[in-house]
């Protein structure tokens, strides 16, 4: 009686964590990635359209291309090259270019951005 409480108890334990897991974890793509260049938003770009997109910024440049609903840095002037070599992604942290102080961040428009255009 003991041991299958025991058992039974562990089990419950690694169901709750593995559907906390599968929650926090998860991340739900987003539909568009908004562009900071030196703090400011230059540019949305939709994630839903495939495409090249050049980014001037005071420190330097950067290539962002979207490609099957994900973004990545492929080409920047920067000397360290950290952030082309980030993968590509639809959700999650941001992705960064400090030397060229360009930040990538992931959003959903809210209903009423749709609706004012």
């Amino acid at each position: 009686m003991k041991t299958r409480f025991w058992i039974l108890l562990f089990l419950s334990i690694a169901v709750v964590c593995a559907g906390l897991s599968i929650w926090l974890l998860g991340g739900k793509a987003e539909t568009t990635a908004e562009v900071y260049s030196d703090g400011k938003l230059v540019q949305t770009i939709d994630l839903a359209v495939d495409g090249e997109y050049r980014i001037e910024s005071g420190g330097g440049w950067n290539i962002l291309t979207v490609s099957g609903g994900k973004i990545a840095v492929t080409s920047a002037s920067c000397p360290t090259q950290d952030c082309v070599h980030h993968a590509a992604a639809d959700h999650g942290a941001p992705i960064v270019c400090l030397p060229n102080r360009l930040v990538v961040q992931f959003s959903t428009p809210s209903e009423l951005d749709a609706l004012l255009g």
